[in-house]
C-alpha cells in the first residue's frame, strides 16, 4: 500500500529541505588526516544490547565526554573528585552509579484548551553492577534505573502536550509527572566472548525496538515520530527478555518479546495475562563498534491484542538505516508500515541529520516525519524538529528545539511548540 497523494506533495520539499542541508554540510566537513579516537557512540555500541539511550550506554557516554575539553573546565574541576571516588568505588565494587537530572520546558503556539505551557524534570541514578566474570570476555550485571518525574511549575508534564494541541503522537519522551518509579531492572549478560548478549527481567522494549544511532531522547531529539516511527505500538517498561548476537562480522539478529501491557508506574508480573509486544531485526554494521554510527536493519513486529485495554492486535515492520561520515555527520532514514489499528500509524517515513559543528561536544539535528494516521478521517500528518545542543561542561549541556506540526489531528492550525532541556549528569 502506497501513501495517498497528499502526503508524497508534503514529503517532497521537507525531504529536498533535509537532504540539501545533508550536501551542504557535508561538503564543508574536512577528511582527518590522523585516526578519529573512537567515539563514545563507539564505546557505548560495546557495552549494551539496547540503543544509545539504554542505561549502560549512557554511562559509557557520559564517562568518555568527561575525558574530552569543555567551555567550563572549573566547574570541570571542581567535580573531578566526586567522580574519581564513584570511579574508584566501580574499581573496588564492580558497581557503576551514576545520577542524571533533565528539565524540558515546552510552549505551543497554538493550543485547543488555553494550556500552552508545559515542564517536567527527571532525576535518575542508574546502576550498572557487574557480578559475574568481572572483567572478562563474558561478563554478567544486574542493570536498573529509578527515578523521579516531576512538573516543574506548569499544570502540566510535556508527556500531555499533545492533547492540549490536538497532536497525534508525544512532543516529548519521558517527560512525564509519573513521581518516583523502578523503571528498569533486569540482568544483562554477555556471551560468546562479547559477540551476544541478552537482557532478562524488567525492560524498556524502546531500548531494543529498530535503534539507531541518534535515538537518545535526553541528548538528542523530543517527539516520539522522529526518535522512532510512528507505525512501532512500544509499550511501557515492563517484564520481558531480549537477545541478539553477531551471527558474522558484520551482520548481526536481535529480538525481544516484553509485556504489552507495560507501565512505568506499576511493576506487575503481566497485568493482562498473556498479551505480548515482539520484536525482530536482522541487519548489517560495517564492525560491531560502528553499530550506531552506521547500520541498515529490516524490522518486524507482533503485539497480540490488548482485551482489556481494548487495543486490537497489530503487526508491521520498517526498514532503517543511518551513515556516520567522519564521526560528525549523520544522516538517516525510516520507512514503516502497520496494520491493525493499535499504532500511531499505518504508513510513516521520516530522514534527518545529525551534525557536530566541531565546538567542543555541540550538536545540531533536523528531521522530518510524514505519518498516514490510523485514525480514520485525520489528514497527514508532518512533524518536523530541530535542536541545538549546546555544550557548556562536561556535565552540563542546555539543547534548543522547536518542532512544526503539520495537520496536527483536530487542530485546524501547525503549531510550533518550542522547547528548552538541561541536562546535568554525573
Amino acid at each position: 500500500m502506497s501513501f495517498p497523494q497528499g502526503p508524497s506533495n508534503n514529503l517532497s520539499p521537507v525531504l529536498m529541505i533535509v537532504v540539501a542541508a545533508v550536501f551542504t554540510i557535508s561538503g564543508n566537513i574536512a577528511v582527518a588526516e590522523e585516526p578519529v579516537a573512537q567515539s563514545g557512540l563507539e564505546a557505548a555500541a560495546q557495552t549494551s544490547l539496547g540503543g544509545p539511550g539504554s542505561a549502560s550506554a549512557q554511562q559509557e557516554q557520559d564517562r568518555l565526554r568527561r575525558l574530552e575539553d569543555s567551555r567550563w573546565p572549573g566547574l570541570d574541576r571542581s567535580l573531578d573528585p566526586t567522580e574519581t571516588a564513584l570511579g574508584r568505588f566501580r574499581e573496588n565494587t564492580g558497581l557503576a552509579l551514576s545520577f542524571d537530572y533533565q528539565a524540558l520546558y515546552q510552549r505551543s503556539s497554538h493550543s485547543l484548551t488555553g494550556q500552552d505551557a508545559a515542564a517536567s524534570g527527571q532525576l535518575r541514578m542508574i546502576g550498572t553492577w557487574e557480578l559475574a566474570d568481572r572483567g572478562g570476555e563474558n561478563p554478567g550485571s544486574l542493570v536498573f534505573i529509578l527515578e523521579n518525574r516531576h512538573r516543574l511549575g506548569q499544570p502540566i508534564a510535556p508527556s500531555a502536550m499533545a492533547a492540549q494541541i490536538g497532536y497525534q503522537g508525544a512532543t516529548a519522551v519521558t517527560f512525564s509527572d509519573t513521581d518516583t518509579t523502578l523503571s528498569v531492572a533486569y540482568w544483562q549478560q554477555a556471551v560468546a566472548g562479547g559477540r551476544g548478549g541478552v537482557a532478562v527481567g524488567r525492560i524498556d522494549p524502546g531500548d531494543y525496538s529498530d535503534i539507531l544511532g541518534y535515538v537518545n531522547p535526553r541528548t538528542t531529539f523530543s517527539n516520539y515520530s522522529i526518535l522512532f516511527s510512528p507505525v512501532l505500538p512500544i509499550p511501557d517498561p515492563g517484564f520481558g527478555i531480549a537477545a541478539g548476537g553477531y551471527l558474522t562480522d558484520q551482520f548481526y539478529a536481535l529480538g525481544l518479546v516484553s509485556d504489552a501491557n507495560g507501565s512505568l508506574t506499576d511493576v506487575e508480573w503481566f497485568p493482562g495475562g498473556s498479551e505480548f509486544y515482539k520484536y525482530a531485526e536482522i541487519g548489517w554494521t560495517p564492525q560491531r563498534s560502528k553499530r550506531f554510527l552506521t547500520n541498515v536493519h529490516l524490522g518486524m513486529f507482533h503485539t497480540d491484542e490488548r482485551q482489556k485495554a481494548g487495543v486490537p492486535e497489530t503487526y508491521g515492520g520498517t526498514v532503517s538505516a543511518n551513515h556516520t561520515f567522519e564521526n560528525q555527520l549523520m544522516i538517516f532514514g525510516r520507512l514503516g508500515w502497520s496494520n491493525g489499528g493499535g499504532a500511531l500509524a499505518e504508513r510513516a517515513v521520516n530522514a534527518g541529520l545529525m551534525w557536530r559543528p566541531g565546538t567542543y561536544d555541540d550538536l545540531f539535528g533536523l528531521a522530518a516525519t510524514v505519518a498516514d494516521l490510523t485514525t480514520p478521517g485525520l489528514p497527514n500528518q508532518t512533524t518536523i524538529e530541530a535542536f541545538y545542543r549546546l555544550d557548556l561542561a562536561d556535565n552540563l549541556a542546555l539543547t534548543a528545539d522547536v518542532q512544526y506540526l503539520n495537520n496536527p489531528g483536530s487542530n485546524p492550525n501547525d503549531p510550533l511548540v518550542f522547547g528548552l532541556r538541561l541536562r546535568v549528569n554525573l
